[in-house]
């Protein structure tokens, strides 16, 4: 009954948010209470005691659990922000009831055929969040929002449908049967495509920019954050019940390492030529995405330990990318028109938050990021200097990008000072004077949100080894992994 609760627990509180989903105030503190919840349920529940019910497999492993026990945690940060940051109507219900569906795909990822649909219904509950609107919003949905949450639609069910025929395939396959091994060979491309568009893999990329782009920051977060985790959790899964796919495909193993680092390298110059800075953040992500496949295609302990790494990096430093983004992009008392490139001056917690977040994304120390990424190096290091150049070539890049983006928007010289209060003279009074401009505060509980996710990641870059212990026990429990070259 644990694991049934784990699932309807985030769901039913979703249905009630959505009931009074007027009372804006009120739903973000039930929302918070409620991912408290769904987190102290993750910490206490067994792990490795699976049940059968209905005829499905259901089981919590160490690793499902660290990535459950994060997705309530930040979504809980996030969904406090949005007490002073522009959000959806039905912002609060939709991370719920996805918590509760990314709940069910972690543990029910014995079951491969139930996760893929469960994956695409994720993808239809992602849709409505894009295009919501906030409460009384006078506007309609734009005809761009409404495109990007349409292909991001499209691009899912059709990786829900890759994977189902490869799932088919796999099922049908019969070892020294199929001629020329074609079976594993063709499963392993198309659970491949599927992953590489579910995390927005070079070349299926192309919704993250445009969902960052147009989408509400909170929501580009939670579906970086917990969808496209429980896409690389899956994959994991399915190189474990099905070790055929690495065992008889060295040389497609060999060809995805390779594409890792090329789209790693490609998502950081595409973030480099960009001007707008919600689509250079988007092309961060996409960079960071390259790096996990590559450390995921290893399928070697010490990479596969960088990818689970840096996929738990990502939980962290995406939302706080995020929401430093909706912090900057609030008024701040100058005219609507005024161009702001001071911005790191104005408000210096969500200035140095999107720094932070984006420092701890391309892997700088003291930051989350950096372990991960020392492991990843280290294993392209051990098989070819080439990948190690492509991968430090791409932080690089990664690197000029944001530099780019503190030089536009954070650093630059105040385009419109403070106009200084000028004194009263002799036969004047205050109605003769121009009206003083007062720039608004920065917000207390998202600065503190702020504060607290930099804290995190801090704390993991300089502390990672308890981390990193638990992931790497998880990976010497898998069957595929391969030894050390």
């Amino acid at each position: 009954m644990s694991y049934v609760l784990l699932i309807t627990f985030p769901l039913a509180l979703g249905a009630s948010c959505f009931l009074i989903r007027k009372e804006t105030q009120l739903v973000i503190g039930l929302s918070v209470a409620a991912l408290i919840v769904q987190l102290a349920l993750v910490l206490v529940m067994p792990v490795d005691q699976p049940v059968r019910l209905l005829g499905l497999t259901l089981n919590l492993d160490p690793l499902g659990r660290l990535f459950l026990a994060g997705f309530p945690a930040v979504t809980a940060l996030m969904a406090l922000a949005t007490r002073r940051l522009p959000h959806g109507e039905h912002f609060a219900s939709i991370a719920l009831i996805i918590i509760g569906v990314a709940s069910a795909i972690v543990v029910l990822l014995q079951e491969p055929f139930v996760v893929a649909l469960l994956l695409v219904s994720a993808g239809l509950l992602s849709v409505l969040a894009i295009v919501d609107l906030p409460t009384g919003a006078p506007t309609l949905v734009e005809p761009r929002v409404i495109a990007s949450a349409l292909k991001y639609l499209v691009l899912m069910a059709f990786a829900g449908a890759l994977a189902y025929m490869g799932f088919v395939l796999i099922n049908v396959y019969r070892p020294g049967i199929s001629p020329d091994q074609t079976t594993p060979r063709l499963v392993l491309a198309l659970i491949v495509v599927a992953f590489g568009i579910r995390i927005a893999l070079v070349p299926f990329h192309s919704w993250l920019p445009d969902l960052v782009e147009d989408a509400s920051p909170m929501v580009s977060a939670l579906i970086i954050v917990v969808l496209n985790t429980t896409g690389l959790l899956f994959l994991i899964s399915v190189f474990q019940f099905f070790p055929a796919l690495v065992a008889e495909n060295e040389r497609g193993l060999q060809l995805l390492t390779w594409s890792g680092a090329l789209a790693a390298l490609i998502g950081a110059f595409l973030a480099l030529l960009q001007d707008c800075p919600r689509r250079t953040i988007g092309y961060l992500v996409v960079y960071n995405a390259g790096m996990i496949l590559f450390g995921l295609a290893t399928t070697t302990s010490i990479g596969l330990a960088g990818a689970v790494f840096e996929a738990f990096n990502q939980t962290l430093a995406v939302p706080l990318l995020m929401v430093s983004l909706a912090l900057l992009e609030q008024p701040d008392g100058r005219p609507p028109k005024a161009i702001r490139r001071d911005m790191l001056w104005r408000w210096p917690v969500a200035g140095s938050g999107l720094l932070g977040s984006g420092a701890a994304l391309i892997g700088l120390p003291p930051l989350s990021g950096f372990a991960s990424k020392m492991l990843l190096y280290e294993v392209a290091a051990r098989d070819s200097a080439l990948l190690l150049l492509l991968l430090i070539g791409a932080t690089a890049l990664a690197l000029l990008a944001l530099a780019r983006l503190a030089r536009d928007w954070l650093i630059g010289a105040p385009e419109d000072q403070p106009v200084p209060e000028t004194p009263l003279v002799l036969g004047t009074t205050e109605l003769d004077l121009p009206p003083q401009r007062h720039l608004a505060p920065e917000p207390f509980i998202a600065a503190l949100v702020v504060l607290a996710f930099l804290g995190g990641s801090l704390a993991i870059g300089l502390y990672p080894q308890p981390l990193f212990e638990t992931i790497a026990d998880v990976i010497r429990g898998l069957t595929f992994v391969r030894g050390e070259g």
